[in-house]
């Protein structure tokens, strides 16, 4: 779990280091974003994006809450509280960049069709020939 310190910025603060963060990730090349987000982010806070990463990928494939706090592992309250965001357009420009490159998106489908399959939980019917459009 993620700590935050008591002592909150004030939201120009937080606004400023945002923007920050921003100018600084749009300059790196290709490659570097691994890289740095590994330099950047913790063990936990790598985990945390990735799963949220992807529910929202299973929510636009209409999967059940259920099912996707099973795959996932996680609680079907965080499941659904994403879902709620995703539904009131929180997540706008992240779905607008995964259907912008089909194949970053079909690659995020395609790796957790393998920790399904390998978790035992669903088979390889298709591949990902299921997903296509």
């Amino acid at each position: 779990m993620v700590h935050l310190n008591r002592h909150k910025l004030s939201g120009t603060q937080q606004k400023a280091l945002f923007s920050q963060l921003n100018q600084t990730l749009t300059k790196l090349s290709k490659e570097e974003p691994f890289g740095f987000l590994s330099e950047l982010l913790g063990k936990e806070e790598q985990i945390m994006i990735a799963k949220r990463l992807a529910i929202v990928v299973l929510l636009i494939e209409e999967k059940s809450l259920y099912s996707i706090s099973r795959t996932v592992k996680v609680s079907p309250s965080t499941a659904e509280n994403i879902k709620r965001r995703l539904d009131s357009g929180h997540y706008t420009q992240l779905v607008a960049a995964l259907c912008r490159n089909k194949k970053d998106y079909f690659a995020i489908l395609d790796t957790l069709d393998n920790i399904l399959h390998l978790g035992g939980i669903l088979p390889h019917y298709n591949g990902l020939d299921r997903y296509r459009i």
